[in-house]
């Protein structure tokens, strides 16, 4: 485990070319990039479409629960858009390396990086993708177990006793 956890520190991420152009198979990389997070343990997604148009796609974590009563909260993970990509979950230093390369700008918290332009920068992007699911998977298997049902739908007993 503490070899996983200094493999994790040392997390560098390569430069990105600003200027370099789109190929033709932009496209098809970010079709792999989104088949690849859907292949993922505990993927749940959701349209968010204005108008109708689907103009972006939540990808929520639900971590595996061993209670048959409780289950852990689902987590953003990554909002996936024509524009780019909001990565959720990643830690200080791997948002730092996301800034540090040029792939990314900082929002509210959450890391909104470029989509690949190729298939080398379809790797760096899964890579940062993967760091933050790991993180998340991470944080939420040590988190309390949530309710699944609401408490006005448990039955009520009382106290008193009745003769």
């Amino acid at each position: 485990m503490a070899a996983a956890a200094l493999k994790l520190k040392h997390y560098h991420l390569p430069a990105r070319i600003r200027a370099k152009k789109a190929h033709d198979n932009s496209f098809s990389c970010r079709l792999a990039l989104a088949d690849r997070i859907a292949d993922l343990a505990g993927i749940e997604t959701v349209e968010d479409s204005d108008d109708g148009l689907p103009g972006r796609v939540n990808v929520y974590l639900q971590a595996p629960s061993t209670s048959l009563r409780r289950e852990h909260a689902a987590l953003l993970l990554c909002k996936i858009a024509g524009d780019g990509i909001e990565v959720h979950g990643l830690d200080e230093w791997d948002r730092h390396q996301v800034l540090r390369g040029g792939w990314g700008r900082l929002q509210q918290g959450h890391v909104f990086m470029h989509p690949p332009r190729d298939y080398e920068e379809l790797e760096v992007c899964w890579g940062v993708i993967q760091r933050a699911y790991t993180f998340l998977t991470d944080v939420s298997a040590r988190a309390p177990l949530a309710r699944k049902v609401a408490s006005r739908a448990l039955p009520r007993f009382s106290r008193t006793a009745l003769q």
